[in-house]
This record gives C-alpha cells, structure tokens and sequence, in this order.
C-alpha cells in the first residue's frame, strides 16, 4: 500500500460547530478522494464528534489513538487523540497544543477548527488568536495570515489588534516582511512561478497625494521600494475600495492588505463559505476554516462544512507541492 502522509485537524472548541464541520468534511466525497495520500488525525473530543456524527447524519468512524503520533494507516485512515476527557475541556486549547505536538512527529500539515477567543482567556490563557499562539510554541518570530478564495487572495500585515493601535503596529518593516512572505507562499505552496502583488493603501483614496495622510509615502511606498529591490514583483500602495476588484479581475495573484478588516471584508464578502486562511511563517503548513465557532447554530446539524472541506484541500495541495515535513518547509 501507497505510504500516506498524516494532517492533523483539531478540533477547535467542543462546543461550536467545529466537530460537526469536521465530521461532515471528513465524511464527504471531496476529501474521500484524499484518502489514497492522507489520513486524518483528528484531536478533540470522542463524545463531541460521536454527537456531531450522529446529528448531522455522517459516516465516520475514527480509529482511536492513545498519543498524538503519526498512525500507522492500513484499512482505515481516519483517527481520534483525545488529549483530555470531554469534560476537562471547555475551550479548545488542549486540542490546540496536542496539535502542535503531533505535527512534532514529522505530520503533512495542521487544520484548525474554529475556537473562541473569549472561552479560552477566561480558562486563564492569555490568547490573542491561533497563529499568534501557533507562532509562539514553534518560535516563529515573524508570521502572515494569508486568506485564499476562488479568485483572490489576501495577505494581512496587521491581525487581531484594535484599529486605533494599527498605525504603531505599521512599519516598513512588517509591510516588507508581509510582502515576502506572501510571495514565497504563493511560489511555494500554490505553485505561481511569478507572483503579482498588490498593496493597499491605508488612507481614502491612498492618501490622495499626501492630503488624508501621509503614510503612504512614508512607511508604504519604501517597503514596496526595498521588495522591488529583492527581485519581488509589487506594485502599490493602491485605494483599499479599487484594488480588490482589480485582483479578482486577474490583474493581480494576491492583495496585501494593511490591517484586518481591509482584507477580511472583499474576501469574506465573496466567499464566506469557501474561504481558507493559511499561517505563513510557521515550521510547518498550517490551513484553517475562516469562519468562528458559531455557537448560535452549533448542534442543529445545519453547518456548512464547504470552508473546511477546502482548508483540508488545501492543506493536502500544499503538502503535495512542497514534499515538505516539520522543520524543512
């Protein structure tokens, strides 16, 4: 039998939609077709994806595994750690942290589910988001969310952070970093030999000339300058209301957006459903749904699991195009 290569999928928080996300995902004929590469190595839950299996009418039957490693696949290729009993986890962190012990054994790439922010400081945590805990554990200093749909693709230099601190987090630096994080992305995982990027521009209308702001000019402008020096096609800073239009259109492969509602919007506004985000920067690959834990519908059976379908696609893609394990990606 053909050697398959493992992604590990946690589970996010128990009681949002991500078990019944994954069960419908894993359970679905997309990522059956995956199965002769990969198998799935799920941590979360047993009781919350039993449940979520039986609510939502789906065929899928975990092998269960003592540790977080790399299973040995024969028949099966689907397989449950759960790190700690159902009732000792409330937020998703555990499965987090088991996650990145897993992908420790040399895993294909890691899919997160969704959690919530807020159970997960108030189980004493100090938690921004996924990536920034992510790029903590692995020592990863600097890291890009990038967000993938059907015809665009985005890339934010400022994440979760409040609006009115974005100019202190906004250097030529970050920008810089962003950019060629973008671009290796996209020559690497998704195979654009020659990447085409845009940068927004902060202000209404990119400063128009210097009268809303100046900068444009003075922290924008020089980090596309030092990215054109290092041989990276892009071109900017663009107005944020032009831009996406344009790359959706074909001109461009990719958007750099400045802070995250710039970016979030257009993609989320096209393809709620069908958008992935992807870590940048990280020692292995990591893909994720982009859509929250959803608590208002959690446990109806009625989740659309089409984002995480396509994190774990991609996932699976970028595993394939790069050969790579942990530590040599």
């Amino acid at each position: 039998m053909k050697q398959r290569r493992t992604i590990v999928i946690t589970m996010g928080d128990p009681k949002g939609i991500g078990p019944e996300v994954i069960v419908k995902a894993l359970a679905s004929d997309e990522i059956r077709k995956l199965a002769d590469g990969f198998t799935f190595l799920v941590v979360g839950s047993s009781k919350a994806l039993s449940e979520a299996a039986r609510i939502a009418k789906a065929d899928c039957q975990p092998a269960i595994l003592k540790m977080p490693e790399i299973p040995s696949a024969e028949s099966n290729n689907i397989f449950l750690y759960e790190p700690v009993p159902a009732d000792k986890s409330h937020s998703g962190l555990d499965y987090i942290l088991s996650g990145i012990e897993a992908m420790s054994a040399k895993a294909a790439a890691l899919v997160t589910a969704p959690v919530s922010k807020n159970a997960i400081r108030k189980s004493g945590c100090d938690f921004i988001g996924h990536t920034e805990l992510l790029a903590q554990k692995t020592l990863s200093r600097k890291v890009t969310m990038m967000f993938t749909a059907p015809k665009l693709i985005v890339s934010l230099v400022t994440r979760h952070i409040a609006y009115k601190k974005v100019l202190l987090y906004l250097t030529t630096e970050r920008i810089l970093n962003t950019i060629e994080q973008t671009d290796e992305g996209l020559r690497k995982y998704l195979g654009i030999a020659q990447p085409r990027i845009a940068v927004c521009g902060l202000n209404p209308h990119s400063g128009e000339g210097r009268a809303f702001g100046n900068e444009e000019s003075r922290i924008v402008e020089p980090a596309i300058k030092l990215a054109n020096e290092k041989k990276i096609n892009c071109s900017g800073p663009f107005p944020a209301d032009s831009i996406f239009h344009r790359a959706i259109k074909g001109e461009f492969d990719a958007v750099v957006a400045l802070y995250h509602d710039q970016g979030l919007i257009p993609i989320k506004t096209m393809a709620f459903n069908k958008a992935v985000q992807v870590t940048l920067g990280l020692p292995f690959i990591r893909t994720s749904p982009a859509h929250g834990a959803a608590y208002d519908i959690a446990g109806k059976g009625i989740a659309n699991p089409a984002s995480m379908i396509e994190a774990i696609k991609l996932a699976a893609a970028m595993a394939s195009q790069s050969g790579s394990l942990f530590g040599n990606n």
